[in-house]
């Protein structure tokens, strides 16, 4: 009977493996192969993105050529170069898979041991927002990557951590990563790396390191956390440029663009309450007990009929039966001796950090936090007692087959990005190529199609978007 309760695990255990692997190498096919059409996408990350290697004659609104001018630029790199290794526009999305890779990559060489891939694979499919981003071309779960890696390598400069030293290093590595990829990631950065600098001094007073190397380590995470904000304070004036600098605004008077959204990026049932009771309200999904609108989970989570009024507008997204297993996960594994405290108030105080931040509510921005809940619940699943592994193993499977049934996250368009232009940009195109003209032509209140002017391989003609009362396309005559 024990041989035979080996065998069926060992075979469920392949099966489970096989899913895995179809499932992720479906999602990372589309992330490549399928040209997002996304809002942020198509307005401003993919003209930043092409600009950047000189793969676009599109030129974007003033407001959002100051946003990719003064916003982190590691992912319009990593967009771009993927644009010109592949030559296909689709593979810029290809970002958060590599950035998953590297998490992956991390957390296998920072735990050879006492993780579980399979479980924490597993996890983050039952997370809606995960795999939603995961074939996109937003940055948010590409920046969540680097905090949650930051989160991983703090457990590894604990006094009894068998590779302190590199796991500082790794630790400096991601974080530098994460301030260059969304200006959403500073806050939680600058918390996680105030936790880190505690652990360099704890590490030299415990003789593991010299000063030298704790002090090397010092300069390299404050230059890590401070080389951005520092490059837009000299260039801008301002070291969110373009956005308006939340605790002292009037310090910083270029901003462009307001730091909190207001009621457009919230219900108006939850307008009159405080920022900690909405972060609770998105994470808990109560906004499905608030009305009878259907809810569903999209890859901003706007609502997607009448935004203005519905009770779920830009709330949810975890999936709280997935995060409620995750804690509990995670609460095991820091009873089993896994989580080091240190990790663990560096990610309570981030959470308290975002309940009170503008944005929240916006789960998208906060997705390092579901990553880290799952790593820790990967590290300890296999070492649990058997009622509660048999417990915890099924609920995080069947919250990720819920996910992925309710999110038919699978489909892919294969079609080059001209077969999504607008009738108006192909008439544009039409009266280019019948009266071609040297000066650029302006194009006023396309937003977020603008780029989709610029012609077929958003090159072949120069354009100028603005956004304002002018008429909706300057043509020639």
């Amino acid at each position: 009977m024990p041989r035979i309760r080996a065998i069926a695990a060992s075979a469920g255990s392949g099966l489970h493996w096989l899913l895995l692997a179809a499932i992720y190498a479906r999602l990372a096919a589309k992330a490549f192969l399928h040209f997002p059409r996304d809002w942020d996408f198509l307005a401003y990350h993919l003209p930043g993105a092409l600009a950047m290697f000189g793969l676009t004659s599109y030129t974007p609104e003033p407001r959002l050529v100051a946003v990719i001018s003064g916003f982190p630029p590691l992912p319009r790199g990593v967009a771009g170069a993927l644009v010109l290794a592949t030559g296909r526009f689709s593979a810029a999305g290809g970002l958060n898979v590599l950035a998953t890779l590297a998490l992956v990559a991390g957390l296998l060489w920072l735990h050879p041991r006492a993780f579980s891939l399979r479980w924490f694979l597993t996890a983050l499919l039952g997370v809606p927002l995960v795999v939603f981003h995961f074939a996109s071309g937003y940055v948010d779960l590409f920046a969540g990557c680097w905090l949650a890696l930051a989160l991983a390598a703090l457990d590894g400069l604990e006094r009894d951590a068998p590779k302190p030293f590199a796991s500082a290093w790794l630790f400096v590595a991601a974080l530098a990563l994460a301030m260059l990829s969304k200006f959403q990631a500073w806050p939680i950065a600058a918390l996680i790396g105030a936790a880190g600098l505690w652990r360099f001094g704890a590490l030299e007073r415990s003789g593991r390191f010299t000063r030298g190397q704790a002090l090397v380590l010092a300069v390299a995470l404050v230059v890590a956390l401070g080389a951005w904000p520092a490059r837009n304070t000299i260039v801008y004036r301002n070291p969110v440029y373009p956005v308006q600098f939340p605790l002292a605004p009037s310090l910083f008077p270029n901003a462009l663009v307001e730091a909190d959204s207001g009621p457009f990026n919230l219900p108006r049932w939850l307008a009159d309450h405080s920022r900690p009771v909405r972060f609770a309200a998105s994470v808990a999904e109560w906004n499905r007990f608030h009305s009878g609108e259907r809810y569903y989970w999209s890859l901003d989570q706007g609502a997607r009929a009448n935004p203005a009024d519905s009770p779920h507008h830009r709330l949810g997204g975890w999936f709280p039966w997935t995060v409620a297993w995750l804690a509990l996960g995670a609460v095991l594994a820091r009873r089993a001796g896994l989580v080091p405290t240190s990790s663990l108030a560096a990610l309570a105080g981030s959470i308290a950090l975002i309940a009170v931040l503008p944005q929240g509510h916006e789960l998208r921005y906060w997705l390092f936090i579901p990553l880290a809940l799952a790593l820790w619940t990967a590290r300890g699943i296999e070492g649990l007692p058997a009622p509660l592994r048999r417990s915890l193993k099924p609920a995080l499977f069947l919250g990720a087959v819920f996910v992925l049934l309710a999110t038919h996250p699978f489909a892919i368009d294969p079609r080059p990005p001209q077969a999504f232009a607008p009738t108006a940009a192909r008439a544009f195109w039409a009266a280019q190529a019948a009266h071609p003209r040297t000066e650029p032509a302006r194009i006023c209140n396309v937003n977020p199609d603008g780029i989709f002017w610029a012609g077929p391989t958003f090159s072949e003609y120069r354009v100028v978007a603005c956004f304002g009362s002018q008429e909706p396309v300057d043509t020639p005559k």
